[in-house]
């Protein structure tokens, strides 16, 4: 599979995509850069989107920021796995714990959440 190099910076208010040897695009928000630089390289090259890699560099001035952007990613889709599991959690200790008739207060004390907090997520489930 083919790979290309981005090396992503700021310049005039705008993020810059440098697709070393193929040209360059810009785009306003930092969150559209992998769909814009897709669709750059897809359209110089008449291939998929989806069929090449992307080894993305970030630049602030002549600091290299590539490391710390990339760890808080990671950081961050452990973090949203992380709140999915402690949701599904919670509902469930909710649903159990209803069911066998404790009392929403008691539920709260439980999971640190006030009666009127359970009794909204009971509702939602």
């Amino acid at each position: 599979m083919t790979t290309y190099d981005v090396i992503v910076f700021r310049e005039d208010e705008l993020w810059v995509a440098d697709i070393v040897d193929l040209g360059v695009t810009d785009m306003l928000h930092f969150t559209e850069l992998d769909a814009q630089v897709r669709d750059y390289v897809s359209g110089m090259t008449d291939v998929e989107p989806d069929s090449f890699e992307l080894r993305w560099h970030y630049r602030a001035g002549d600091d290299e920021v590539t490391e710390p952007i990339q760890e808080l990613s990671k950081v961050e889709a452990a973090l949203a796995e992380l709140t999915a599991r402690h949701d599904a959690l919670r509902r469930e200790i909710i649903a159990r714990m209803s069911a066998a008739g404790i009392s929403q207060r008691a539920i709260g004390d439980v999971l640190g959440l006030s009666h009127q907090r359970v009794n909204q997520l009971a509702k939602a489930s």
